[in-house]
């Protein structure tokens, strides 16, 4: 069986807003304003980064319309470097990139969940865990469940965003703040201006990150061609455009040093607004958002598994699709228990992200530097162009590259040996693909 197309244009930009704004927006401007001083090289920052976000969905965007297919990176990188690369990010999706990045979520979605409902910290496991246990039951229910509820949770937490930009631009500050928090190593305010404006991109860029997903579900988007460009730009595009809102939001009402000063400076800013019902408000609002990426994860991680699979790849069982719902009903529970083993062992959202953020944005460049090998194909065999183009050909995919390169080297210096850890676990797919691929020779 093959998966159906039944995910419109809505859902499907839904699938790149909802897996792209999660816990970032709530998080990363702190440590952004740590780094570089002043509101104007702050907002730069995030600009900046959604830019280059935008140059690597340009490129994503013709080689989706070019090869709409379920599994997205997996067949990007397969079509343009073979088996063996398409295997290696697979792998590296199947046992760090997917269940790192729904366990990270998911503590935060955890965190965040107890908090509003006032459960000891102690819950904040079960809590996640049940999250995912719920997410996946529902995925496996049919593509148009897992979707909607995605569509659903994405159209919420946007709608919370800027309701929160609304009463920071037109509400006065009247509560009094909460308890500051230790600044950033005082040796980090001497570092040159550069040094620290690479370093304001790590969480930036973390941010942004998501703006592939709703590739994975390439064979199930319906009109993948119009719809999955659109999808993938536009979608990206929205996110600009609500990051930089949130960000003068913040800046407004907590000025320069006090988003420097509170890690949490969402809570912050309603909290000087509305009292400690904005708090509660917040923490509603980040379970809400996080809840939503979550279930995006969940949608699109075992769409690479089942296509590899499919593909004669990994075992055979993990292409399973249920013969009535349509959905990779083996694929996504081997996710889920996966992502709940990840949960357990670790120790919060910055023990886990640090295993997944170089390990992703690898691949995303291999992905990028796939549309030169896919182009000198196509020119070799004298194939007409198709209708999406990246624009600014080369010069979008280079600059994405050379990016991707920089915060490859300062995330490793930064995560140490998780990253590293991560590199070395896709790593291992090669001999794993030379003993697969000398097995089915055999047989």
């Amino acid at each position: 069986m093959e998966l159906r197309r039944q995910i419109g244009l809505y859902a499907a930009t839904a699938i790149t807003v909802g897996n792209i704004v999660g816990s970032g927006i709530f998080r990363s401007p702190h440590a952004v304003a740590q780094e570089i001083p002043g509101m104007g090289l702050a907002i730069a920052a995030w600009v900046v980064g959604g830019l280059l976000s935008l140059c690597g969905s340009l490129v994503l965007a013709e080689l989706a319309a070019t090869h709409p297919r379920t599994g997205g990176l997996y067949v990007f990188i397969r079509e343009g470097f073979g088996d063996a690369w398409g295997f290696a990010f697979g792998w590296a999706n199947l046992w760090v990139i997917k269940p790192t990045v729904i366990a990270a979520i998911t503590s935060v979605f955890a965190l965040y969940f107890c908090e509003a409902l006032h459960l000891p910290k102690s819950a904040e496991l079960a809590a996640g865990c049940g999250a995912i246990v719920l997410l996946t039951v529902i995925n496996t229910l049919g593509v148009r469940e897992g979707a909607g509820t995605t569509a659903v949770f994405t159209t919420l937490k946007v709608a919370g965003i800027l309701a929160l930009c609304v009463a920071a631009f037109t509400l006065a500050a009247v509560h009094p703040p909460g308890a500051p928090e230790p600044h950033a190593d005082p040796a980090a305010a001497a570092r040159p201006l550069w040094i620290a404006f690479s370093a304001a991109m790590i969480p930036v860029l973390f941010a942004y990150d998501g703006w592939t997903d709703s590739t994975y579900v390439g064979g199930e988007i319906v009109r993948p061609e119009r719809n999955l460009p659109i999808a993938i730009v536009w979608g990206t595009a929205l996110v600009i455009v609500l990051y930089v809102l949130t960000n003068l939001a913040y800046f407004r009402v907590l000025g320069a040093g006090g988003v420097a000063t509170y890690p949490a400076v969402g809570s912050e800013t309603m909290g000087r607004l509305l009292g400690e019902g904005g708090r509660t408000a917040l923490a509603v609002l980040v379970a809400v958002s996080t809840f939503g990426t979550v279930n995006g994860s969940v949608l699109t991680g075992p769409r690479v598994t089942q296509a590899m699979a499919a593909d004669g790849l990994l075992w055979k069982p993990l292409a399973a699709i249920h013969p009535r719902r349509g959905t990779p009903v083996f694929a996504l529970w081997v996710q889920a228990a996966l992502a709940c083993l990840w949960l357990a062992v670790a120790n919060g959202f910055e023990d886990i992200s640090g295993w997944f953020v170089t390990t992703s944005w690898l691949f995303y460049g291999l992905t990028t530097a796939a549309v030169f090998a896919l182009r000198r194909r196509e020119r070799a065999a004298g194939a007409p162009a198709h209708g999406v183009r990246t624009p600014l050909y080369p010069f979008t995919a280079w600059l994405f590259i050379l990016v991707t390169i920089g915060l490859i080297a300062s995330d490793l210096g930064a995560s140490g040996w998780r990253a590293a850890a991560g590199v070395l676990i896709a790593a291992t797919a090669f001999p794993v693909y030379w003993v697969w691929k000398g097995r089915r020779a055999a047989a």
